[in-house]
């Protein structure tokens, strides 16, 4: 039987990769935190409307965005995290002695964990010299007639299913993809990032150049026993927050985005068409532009950046297992797109997603300890939910 418990909880960002093992495989990456309230003065929560104009729960810096709150994620955009590092402003919002920087090779061969990816026959064999392997990632079709696919790694069996379905679509057994995923494997290796983390931080790179370059994508994190019969744990990234995953209610990943220095500006280029990437998104407080933020060029650097912060894997056994589920889709809309054709579909090229980062929780004070945030949408209060199962 599942038990659901409601827990006032932030976290704390410790150093990401702080420690790394000898005998690694592949790089780290040259970040070391993600910037929040609780380790930037530059930072706050606040209230935002989505890529759709949807009003949702939002760090903010500099006046816009750096991430978003979908379901049980944050979602950071490694684009404007860039941008704002390299701002022209004196101010220095995002120093790289404490936080590292964004703007950094990702894929197959650097990265050491991939969940999916473009290069066949990869492997995941000794991650960062940590001595444990995990299953290959799935192994996704880069075909210009993919309008979408759903892949499921590390549990008993990977699946790649493409949409329309094709003879590149498979059901692999895990013996057969270098077996399966443990929790116990994933602590090993998210200890060389960090020997305190417990909470993984997985990347998105989107490579969409054809004529419709943004991305509709859900997904989703189980933890299940060794025979895949109990569910203990599981967090979800789609729109609507509600204990379950919302397959068909997906998030939309915005290709290019525009931030202007002033309002004058903004309102010159016009309100924000995130299906186009034209017109302005927000306007920043230093008075700096950030202009043609591309996510989903196949850039081979980071896009997007998410952890779920109660995803803490010590709460496991060691032999339970760690599965990643993601769809990436074809949508007729949500929203106010509801109806428009082909939006969002993988039009050329493919995604690939991988582990690159660890966090480690902390315990924060009790609720009425907390402050009420409220930013033009109203008060929100920040809640996080843990997931367990008996």
């Amino acid at each position: 039987m599942k038990r659901n418990s409601s827990l006032w909880k932030k976290t704390f960002f410790s150093a990401l990769l702080a420690c790394a093992a000898g005998g690694s495989q592949a790089a780290l990456a040259p970040f070391s935190v993600l910037p929040t309230p609780e380790n930037n003065p530059y930072a706050s929560y606040a209230v935002y409307p989505d890529a759709t104009g949807v009003p949702r729960q939002a760090i903010m810096m500099n006046g816009i965005p750096i991430a978003i709150k979908y379901d049980d994620f944050w979602s950071y955009s490694a684009k404007v995290l860039s941008a704002i590092q390299g701002d022209t402003n004196p101010t220095n919002f995002i120093p790289t002695a404490t936080f590292g920087t964004y703007n950094f090779t990702v894929g197959t061969g650097t990265i050491a964990v991939n969940l999916a990816t473009n290069a066949g026959g990869a492997t995941n064999l000794n991650p960062n010299g940590s001595g444990v392997n995990f299953q290959d990632p799935i192994n996704i079709s880069s075909s210009n007639v993919d309008k979408g696919w759903t892949g499921v790694w590390g549990g008993l069996t990977q699946s790649y299913t493409e949409n329309p379905a094709s003879n590149q679509s498979y059901s692999d057994p895990a013996a057969q993809q270098g077996g399966t995923t443990t929790v116990g494997n994933m602590l090993t290796y998210l200890h060389t990032l960090n020997p305190l983390a417990s909470i993984p931080v997985i990347y998105a790179d989107y490579n969409q150049t054809g004529s419709v370059d943004s991305l509709w994508v859900t997904a989703k994190v189980e933890v299940w026993d060794s025979t895949m019969t109990t569910r203990k744990g599981f967090w979800q990234l789609d729109t609507l927050t509600n204990n379950a995953w919302d397959e068909t209610s997906p998030t939309f990943n915005y290709a290019t985005i525009n931030f202007y220095g002033s309002q004058a500006a903004c309102t010159a280029a016009g309100p924000y068409n995130p299906i186009t990437g034209t017109g302005c998104a927000g306007v920043t407080t230093n008075g700096d532009s950030y202009v043609g933020l591309d996510h989903n060029k196949g850039s081979g650097k980071p896009d997007f950046l998410v952890y779920s912060p109660d995803m803490d894997l010590n709460q496991f056994l060691a032999s339970d297992l760690f599965v990643f589920t993601a769809n990436i889709g074809c949508y007729g809309g949500v929203g106010p797109y509801t109806g428009t054709a082909n939006l969002g579909c993988n039009t050329n090229g493919g995604e690939e997603f991988g582990i690159i980062g660890a966090i480690a929780p902390q315990q924060v004070p009790e609720p009425g300890s907390l402050a009420l945030l409220g930013l033009g949408f109203g008060v929100l209060g920040w809640t996080v939910r843990r997931r367990r199962s008996n």
